[in-house]
């Protein structure tokens, strides 16, 4: 057996694992219901920003002060997903660790915050970047977000 999956058992067999795991259904559900919450907040808010990169919604508004309280609510979407997600990976890894869904959702998982810290936050600082620059970055952002859920979606497929 490797570390890996000895760690992932010890985990699913320890307290929060097992109250989670054992508890009512309904908090799964609930669960579930806030991790979905929570992505739609966030990516209502990439749809948003991105319409607004490209100058479909509100072009008269500044790009940085327009995409404060947007990035509010995606930065407190991806919170509620985080933790939600965090909470039902606890209750059983094991099984979400040989998951094909569950691997590909964490790969785009990773690659969006890493492409939302180092060069989304930046390109919304500007108020005019550069058309191939705002056209990498809105393509990047739908594919790496809307990847994360589609992915997600497979988990209970695969």
């Amino acid at each position: 057996m490797s570390t890996t999956v000895e760690l992932l058992t010890a985990l699913q067999n320890s307290f929060l694992g097992r109250a989670i795991g054992q508890s009512n259904h309904l908090v799964g559900a609930g669960s579930q219901v806030f991790h979905i919450l929570g992505f739609v907040f966030l990516l209502a808010s990439v749809i948003f920003i991105n319409l607004r990169l490209l100058k479909l919604v509100l072009p008269g508004v500044p790009l940085p002060q327009l995409a404060k309280e947007p990035l509010r609510l995606l930065w407190g979407g991806f919170i509620f997903a985080s933790v939600s997600g965090a909470l039902m990976f606890i209750s059983a890894p094991t099984l979400y660790y040989a998951n094909p869904g569950f691997i590909a959702k964490e790969w785009f998982y990773v690659a969006a915050i890493v492409f939302q810290v180092a060069v989304y936050q930046r390109v919304l600082k500007t108020e005019n970047p550069g058309k191939p620059l705002v056209w990498l970055s809105v393509i990047l952002s739908f594919f790496l977000w809307f990847g994360v859920g589609m992915a997600g979606r497979a988990i209970g497929y695969v």
